[in-house]
């Protein structure tokens, strides 16, 4: 039984970017050695500028501009090699991994983010 309120609609979130973020590609999106940030340097200039604006805001806990960047350029599949597809879906994955902890720790704005991914504001 999981008495931490919430959880529910957390783990429906987990679930919905695993799901999202793992279709196409035939692989586990986060498998080990795919990610390599470094593919999105010869990236169109749009998707560059998305993926960079997705490293910053991850990298400063700005969990809601992170996860919809990513998301935003995971769903862009068509203009992404295999190694930037898999880099994008890995980066959302571990993203989504640090929201979860966040949020069990009790962290506000992990909670507020994964609730307005949730409600697609």
């Amino acid at each position: 039984m999981n008495t931490h309120p919430g959880a529910g609609w957390l783990m429906l979130l987990a679930l919905s970017l695993t799901l999202f973020t793992g279709c196409g590609s035939g692989e586990s999106a986060s498998a080990p050695g795919k990610a390599n940030p470094a593919s999105f340097d010869s990236a169109p200039a749009d998707i560059k500028a998305d993926w960079d604006r997705a490293v910053a805001a991850d990298q400063a806990n700005q969990y809601y501009v992170a996860a919809t960047t990513y998301i935003k350029i995971i769903r862009q599949e068509a203009r992404l090699t295999k190694e930037q597809y898999q880099t994008a879906a890995a980066a959302s994955d571990a993203l989504t991994q640090r929201m979860q902890e966040a949020i069990q720790k009790g962290d506000a704005a992990a909670r507020d983010a994964m609730q307005r991914i949730m409600m697609g504001r």
